[in-house]
């Protein structure tokens, strides 16, 4: 029952994007996820701002979503370490926007890339599952 429900995620996952096909990148994420971070209400946010706070939030539910997935299956299979990224058991959307506004605030460089990539390192780099890469 589990391998059936991996794979209706993952089936979901994959179907998702071609919705997904405009490039967003590191400077629309910068702007979306600040956005979201600083919006208490969304009464206040114009349909455009909430438009791309909405796109944070789903970016970010994308990312948690298959990583635990992904974390499964691999464990599931004997390959435990090759996972990337050790996500806490509770992570809010909002930490984790905060940790990926943070990432593009230190990386101006690497704006110009994929904001779903840049997004993913920023995960990656707060959350790494090496420990010595933790120290």
């Amino acid at each position: 029952m589990k391998l059936l429900t991996m794979i209706a995620v993952l089936t979901m996952l994959v179907a998702a994007v071609p919705a997904m096909a405009v490039k967003r990148t590191g400077n629309d994420l910068l702007i979306d996820c600040s956005n979201l971070i600083k919006t208490e209400s969304t009464e206040a946010l114009s349909k455009e701002k909430l438009l791309g706070v909405g796109y944070c939030i789903g970016l970010i539910d994308g990312l948690v979503t298959f990583n635990y997935v992904y974390e499964a299956v691999l464990e599931r299979e004997g390959s435990s370490n090759m996972v990337q990224m050790c996500l806490p058991e509770r992570i809010s959307t909002r930490k984790s926007a905060e940790i990926i506004v943070k990432y593009l605030q230190d990386n101006p460089d690497r704006l110009h890339n994929s904001g779903q990539a840049l997004a993913a390192q920023a995960l990656v780099t707060a959350y790494p599952c090496n420990q010595e890469a933790e120290k």
